[in-house]
């Protein structure tokens, strides 16, 4: 069969553009109903069908529009203060994160987002944790740090959010889109800056980008037919298996390395 012409050269095959194109859609989908799952359902995808170099870019560039999709479109349940601190450290660790070179394997990272979002969903309750500035400033520069090796950290975002006390289901949702917008968009900046060739792919990104925003239409009109209890609960678990998969992940990488 004729390559498609908007494939970029290292990624000859149209059903691997068919793929990430689909599981944007429906990666989309997910996220604007739980808050997660879309971003780490994505780049499992592209690591098993891009060049490894390009998967963190390109699926920071996807990320970028399908996250401001879902932000603008729950745009007045922002926490506009929250994004604004969040702000300040994600500069702050995008800075950090682009100037360090880290001997550190990416199954590290993974392994501790993994047990943050355990102990955080299932480890014993604190009372009065202080949610604030500094707490938002630390959660967007360690995020936004992270998100330069292992790609998808929305995960570890929306556990922080989901325990802010008095945040409905939709401002844990606009919130956080509007975080990883932010996060992705320095990612993207910094990898841009770094000398990562983004035009060969702009084609496919353009395609992942539309399928992304129908897929988060369609996940944010779910997201209004749930009740609050069946959407905190629903989460717990959602964040549950994405911990486990975090982990799956590294037992795999540490097995690759003896």
């Amino acid at each position: 069969m004729e390559q498609m012409s908007f494939l970029p050269p290292d990624m000859p095959h149209w059903w691997q553009a068919a793929l990430i194109i689909f599981t944007s859609f429906f990666g989309s989908a997910l996220t604007a109903a739980f808050s997660i799952g879309g971003g780490l359902l994505l780049i499992a995808v592209m690591s098993s069908v891009m060049p490894a170099t390009a998967v963190v870019p390109v699926h920071g560039a996807v990320m970028v529009g399908s996250n401001a999709g879902r932000a603008a479109i729950l745009f007045r349940h922002i926490d506009w203060q929250i994004l604004g601190w969040f702000a300040i450290g994600a500069m702050i660790g995008a800075g950090i994160g682009s100037q360090v070179v880290t001997n550190l394997p990416a199954w590290t990272f993974r392994f501790a987002i993994a047990a943050f979002i355990i102990f955080t969903q299932w480890g014993p309750k604190f009372q009065n944790l202080g949610f604030g500035p500094k707490s938002y400033v630390v959660a967007g520069s360690i995020s936004s740090f992270l998100t330069l090796f292992v790609g998808a950290t929305g995960p570890f975002i929306s556990t922080i959010l989901s325990k802010v006390p008095g945040m409905p289901r939709q401002g844990l949702i606009a919130s956080s889109g509007a975080c990883m917008t932010l996060q992705h968009g320095l990612k993207v900046l910094v990898f841009f800056a770094a000398g990562f060739l983004y035009a060969p792919w702009l084609p496919l990104i353009v395609a992942a980008l539309a399928s992304g925003f129908c897929g988060t239409v369609l996940g944010t009109r779910l997201l209004g037919n749930l009740s609050e209890e069946l959407f905190r609960k629903l989460l717990k678990w959602l964040l549950t298996v994405m911990a486990a998969y975090l982990l799956v992940l590294a037992l795999l990488e540490v097995g690759q390395m003896t």
